[in-house]
């Protein structure tokens, strides 16, 4: 957005489509290194909930994981499964560096990639 966006308007734009702005988290130094040098990009954000009656306030850390095919798909199935098993054990690993409570990974993440792999 910052590219084709005006600056005047930009601040109403985001407001319309992400809702209320949040705070950009920074993260470990390692962290950031191993998101560059593994290929994958490392964002986080925080926001403020209202307070609970009966529970005092905490922290949750929460990663999201999408995923990309790491072997051409003409790779044989057990090779891309493999690769792909490496690739989300590095992002687990580095989302636990950031202190992630909580990861979600997609629904398919174990599986390889049919439609592309068999198509």
């Amino acid at each position: 957005l910052e590219k084709h966006v005006p600056a005047e308007e930009l601040a109403e734009v985001k407001r319309i489509l992400y809702g209320k702005p949040v705070e950009t988290l920074a993260f470990p130094a390692e962290a950031s290194q191993s998101a560059d040098s593994n290929d994958f990009e490392l964002a986080g954000y925080q926001f403020s909930a209202a307070p609970e009656q009966e529970r005092d306030p905490r922290i949750v850390r929460i990663g999201l994981v999408q995923n990309k095919i790491v072997l051409p798909t003409s790779a044989p199935v057990a090779e891309q499964r493999d690769a792909l098993h490496r690739r989300i054990g590095v992002i687990t690993e580095t989302a636990a560096k950031c202190g992630v409570n909580v990861i979600c990974y997609q629904e398919v993440w174990s599986e390889f990639y049919q439609f592309c792999t068999m198509s």
